[in-house]
């Protein structure tokens, strides 16, 4: 059980790192997030392959070492809704690792 106040740590790759954090009635709350991660010219821009790799998952796992970074690709890239199949030759823009490092999402 939570105790009033209580501090919740994240790790530093959560999608939820940098939001505000509330309690409400016992209940945790996530306030409203600002976007963590915007394009940058140093991104790397790729095409979603026909076969093999096409899981925001595993395209995060391949480019920057860590599948729950799924959400990092779907946010710059504006993906309201990243369950939804992304079509193939759809230009995915992902960031470097080094920049990720400098915002605090990752650990390089």
């Amino acid at each position: 059980m939570r105790m009033a106040g209580q501090r919740i740590e994240l790790p530093p790759y959560s999608m939820f790192a940098k939001t505000s954090v509330y309690e409400v009635g016992g209940e945790v709350v996530f306030g409203l997030r600002r976007q963590v991660v915007v394009p940058d010219a140093t991104d790397i821009l790729i095409k979603m392959p026909s076969a093999g790799v096409y899981r925001l998952d595993l395209i995060a796992d391949q480019y920057l070492g860590m599948a729950d970074l799924w959400w990092v690709i779907a946010e710059i890239n504006n993906m309201p809704d990243p369950l939804v199949t992304v079509d193939i030759n759809t230009e995915l823009r992902i960031p470097t690792r080094e920049r990720l490092a400098s915002l605090g999402v990752l650990n390089v």
